[in-house]
């Protein structure tokens, strides 16, 4: 009879403080932001480092967590694979010889820094560039705000303010700064991700304004207003003023748009933009930026549709539009 060998489920780590749940050897909890400390609570390994207090090995040269050097007698004058207490992942990237364990950031043997890839999670931290999960608020490795709003403060604070005064209740946005193309997907619609390198902390050929980047969050937010709202797109009145938003997507990511843009363009009678005669959901997402900010304000909006000669179609859209919201206030 073959005897199988029973798996014991590994204990769940909580942060001392909000009791959310950590992994091993976190700086900091991602929910609450406190910093954290990984003594030698077990007795696995009988050391501790003298200057940041977490567990380390006595075969140790250097700690691998603050990488202060910690070499004493009983030190190994060479390095080892894997001593008692730690597991091998790789070896040193530096050509030490010497094994890490993840996510060690400094080699135990002869103090170097490294690098791991984070291909378990699903964003980059825009401060320190670690791995973080759309969920995460703080940092688990620098204690930063994993999410990046903290860099973009004033222009969430004039999207807050233009959707207050247009009257549209939140449904729980999440705004991030993600490595890539600024977009939201039906599969997550609530998550609005922004291209990181439009803002940077020192002046760059990529960085835009606030105002162009306010239009941007307006537009990205249309798109999750409609995946947040899917049921609009299914009454005949919807498509006649959009069309079908479920056709195939084939919208260049490289092509260029004016977000800050506030006054109509008069190149297509029948669409806001030309950016809107794209697809159907690019035309929905540039109508709900108009909207927005120009605060619902549709007598102000029409009579300039007047004087640009815009069509019958383009006035249709904003009615669409604002009905709905109306109707999401709970006014007839």
């Amino acid at each position: 009879m073959t005897r199988r060998r029973r798996e014991v489920p590994t204990p769940e780590l909580r942060c001392p403080t909000c009791a959310a749940e950590v992994e091993p050897f976190w700086a900091h909890c991602s929910n609450c932001g406190r910093r954290l400390e990984w003594r030698d609570t077990t007795k696995k390994t009988g050391a501790e480092c003298y200057y940041c207090g977490w567990v380390v090995s006595d075969s140790f040269s250097f700690c691998p967590w603050c990488g202060r050097d910690i070499a004493d007698r009983d030190s190994s004058p060479e390095p080892l694979k894997a001593p008692k207490g730690f597991r091998y992942d790789r070896r040193c990237r530096w050509g030490c010889g010497g094994g890490v364990m993840y996510p060690m950031r400094h080699c135990p043997w002869c103090g170097r820094g490294q690098k791991w890839r984070y291909d378990d999670y699903e964003n980059i931290c825009p401060h320190c560039s670690k791995g973080v999960n759309d969920w995460m608020d703080v940092c688990p490795w620098c204690g930063q705000d994993a999410t990046g709003r903290d860099l973009i403060r004033q222009a969430l604070r004039r999207v807050r303010q233009r959707l207050v005064v247009s009257r549209l209740k939140t449904w729980n946005y999440r705004v991030l700064l993600r490595p890539g193309v600024s977009g939201v997907t039906h599969r997550s619609p609530k998550v609005i991700e922004i291209e990181r390198r439009y803002v940077t902390r020192k002046r760059s050929r990529d960085e835009i304004s606030w105002n162009m980047l306010t239009g941007l969050i307006l537009h990205e937010l249309g798109h999750s207003f409609l995946y947040h709202n899917w049921s609009l797109t299914r009454t005949g009145r919807f498509r006649r003023a959009f069309g079908e938003v479920r056709k195939a997507y084939r919208v260049s990511d490289s092509k260029w748009v004016d977000f800050e843009r506030r006054g109509v363009t008069t190149t297509l009678a029948n669409y806001v933009t030309a950016y809107a005669a794209t697809h159907p959901q690019e035309d929905f997402a540039e109508t709900f930026r108009f909207y927005v900010t120009r605060r619902g304000r549709l007598r102000e909006l029409f009579a300039e549709f007047g004087r640009k000669r815009k069509g019958v179609p383009v006035f249709e859209k904003f009615l669409v539009l604002g009905d709905y919201i109306r109707s999401l206030r709970g006014w007839r």
